[in-house]
């Protein structure tokens, strides 16, 4: 109860880089379930064997709670804006210590969950909660709309695998953090980064040179930047590709950024950076970024030796709106890589619906196919006519 009462007051500084960790370099109990944020509600898309005929089901009780009561007091454990706390919430939820922590759970090991299926059965089982090693990571959760292998992932759990057997490319391989393709039956190239910072031996620089040349040489009538799943790193890396990117395309071409509300920290910065160097060829797609444009980062960490957690207060503050001149507060290094943008709320809102996902689609990168291939048409979304290319909520 210690630990989430510490993650609460952190939380009290309602700034989503002010946190506590979630979980001890090792023993830490989490439930043998993973599960995905949809509009629709948190859905199990990894199990251990024992439980795998839980896959697919949309969480709606644990241990009698109605999952709403559940995800208010999950939101208390964050800062920042309601969609990061909810996206951080999906983590949360698997952690048993904090579930008990909460009064969520009546028996520190073990939590029964209700589940409802796609096909409408509901299943209730017992999880016998385990303990994790040290060394052992929780993988970003972006990582479990594909039920392809991943890194980090357990082996032996069983994953959901979709209705449609046609994984949509932008959710494959996941393992390679920084990829260039084709986007399919169209004229336009993907360029998908899930960090703004080096991964493992995976190395951003030189992907970001390469992905420069092969524009130059082939500039294409569009670029689909997706940062959705973006977690930040070191804005450094992007700002010289932001900046070229407008040149590199085929006269008239665009710029698609697909955002959700993972896209945090430096990779909000990156999509600022191409905001600001695009201006009205750029055109977001999705769900809002993960928080303000207002924001402190670049702190402190704080561990404490008995509890094996450790704190993260931040110092510098990041303002991507108005101007910051306070050098006693301000990041320093912003006024050598300056951004001002008025918005970057999506033009087009496409929430990650389990209905789309499902049956095999991704709704916010098929939409910025359509509006590559018809730039005047006008997109049906969420009941709503937007005119592709004329200003919206982020004009």
């Amino acid at each position: 109860m210690l630990h989430v009462a510490l993650m609460q007051v952190m939380a009290l500084a309602d700034n989503g880089h002010s946190r506590m960790d979630a979980t001890a370099d090792q023993g830490t109990l989490i439930v043998p379930l993973r599960v995905t944020r949809f509009a629709e509600g948190f859905y199990v898309t990894r199990a251990a064997t024992a439980y795998r005929e839980m896959l697919g089901g949309r969480v709606v009780s644990i241990d009698g709670h109605p999952i709403d009561q559940i995800l208010l007091q999950l939101d208390t454990l964050r800062g920042g804006v309601e969609d990061f706390r909810r996206e951080n919430d999906a983590t949360y939820i698997i952690v048993q210590d904090l579930l008990y922590g909460l009064g969520i759970a009546t028996d520190p090991k073990t939590s029964a969950w209700t589940v409802v299926l796609p096909d409408g059965r509901t299943v209730t089982r017992r999880l016998d909660a385990y303990s994790m090693h040290k060394g052992d990571g929780m993988p970003p959760e972006g990582s479990w709309l594909s039920p392809e292998p991943s890194k980090g992932v357990e082996q032996d759990w069983s994953a959901y695998h979709p209705q449609s057997a046609e994984l949509p490319e932008t959710w494959r391989d996941f393992d390679n953090p920084f990829r260039i393709f084709p986007a399919a039956d169209s004229c336009a190239q993907v360029v998908r980064l899930q960090s703004i910072g080096d991964v493992g031996s995976d190395r951003i620089a030189p992907f970001l040179a390469a992905a420069e040349t092969t524009l130059r040489a082939n500039p294409p009538c569009a670029v689909i930047l997706d940062l959705r799943g973006d977690g930040g790193g070191d804005y450094t890396n992007t700002w010289h590709f932001t900046h070229v990117l407008p040149n590199l395309l085929a006269p008239g071409g665009r710029i698609f950024v697909l955002t959700d509300a993972q896209t945090f920290s430096a990779a909000i910065t990156t999509a600022a950076f191409v905001k600001d160097a695009g201006g009205d060829r750029v055109t977001i797609i999705g769900e809002p970024v993960g928080d303000r444009l207002s924001f402190f980062s670049e702190g402190n960490k704080a561990c404490l030796p008995n509890l094996k957690v450790c704190a993260y207060p931040q110092t510098a503050k990041h303002d991507y709106q108005h101007p910051c001149d306070n050098w006693h507060e301000c990041f320093w290094l912003n006024w050598l890589y300056p951004v001002r943008v008025k918005s970057l709320q999506p033009d087009i809102v496409v929430p990650l619906r389990f209905e789309d996902w499902n049956t095999g689609h991704d709704a916010v990168y098929e939409a910025a196919r359509r509006l590559v291939m018809h730039p005047t048409s006008k997109m049906q979304v969420r009941g709503q006519n937007l005119r592709a290319g004329a200003p919206g909520q982020g004009d």
